[in-house]
């Protein structure tokens, strides 16, 4: 019973830590395997999420800008996608005036460049009171002129009447300040319809009605 002992006990110091290494070596490749299945998930996030994000710089708009107006624009950066070809890069240049209106802080579309500008045009300085003029009015701003007789024969409430509709503002002189508060505004307008507004200038007084971004038609 003692040799009978002993052999079985050798037999066990033999066979137990054999058995231990191959459980060790097991528990081993599957720690590496699942690294390995982490790390390159990883891997790929960051490849899918860098896709998603790439950013392009394009043109966005600094103010509300007017059919026929020069853009004024600042670049920014922004993730368009499949979009990005249909908005102007900001390396490329910002030639020509605009076919229709961008409001403030939008993008400027590629095919928004490319207005016709009046043939033979005419530049017409306009007197016009600052309380009958929109507020901030600036150059490429559209307007309707409008005209009210000064004088009415036997006593009649004056009417006023429609000059032109949709008259692009060339120049504002705020600092040319005519006898009676005027400031002089300066519109383009075709040759043909010159002598219009500029009769009813001298026999009217003027009113110049802003034309909203949203109503502003496209060239």
């Amino acid at each position: 019973m003692t040799l009978l002992t002993k052999q079985h006990l050798g037999q066990l110091a033999t066979q137990v830590p054999v058995k231990r290494m191959r459980v060790l070596r097991w528990r081993d490749l599957r720690l590496w395997a699942g690294l390995v299945i982490i790390v390159l998930a990883m891997f790929a996030g960051a490849f899918l999420l860098s896709r998603g994000e790439e950013t392009t710089t394009v043109w966005r708009a600094s103010s509300d800008l007017s059919v026929g107006s020069i853009p004024v624009a600042t670049p920014v950066t922004v993730s368009l996608g499949a979009a990005q070809d249909q908005y102007l890069l900001a390396s490329e240049p910002l030639s020509g005036q605009l076919r229709w209106p961008v409001a403030a802080g939008d993008l400027i579309p590629r095919g928004a460049l490319g207005f016709s500008p009046i043939l033979d045009a005419r530049l017409v300085t306009l007197p016009v009171d600052p309380l009958h003029a929109p507020v901030h009015l600036a150059t490429g701003d559209v307007v309707d002129i409008w005209s009210t007789p000064a004088d009415v024969a036997g006593g009649d409430t004056a009417q006023p009447v429609l000059v032109l509709s949709g008259v692009t503002i060339a120049e504002v002189a705020a600092d040319a300040v005519g006898i009676g508060g005027e400031i002089a505004v300066v519109v383009e307008v075709p040759q043909a319809a010159a002598d219009q507004l500029v009769a009813a200038a001298r026999f009217g007084l003027i009113d110049l009605v802003a034309v909203p971004i949203a109503s502003q038609q496209v060239s």
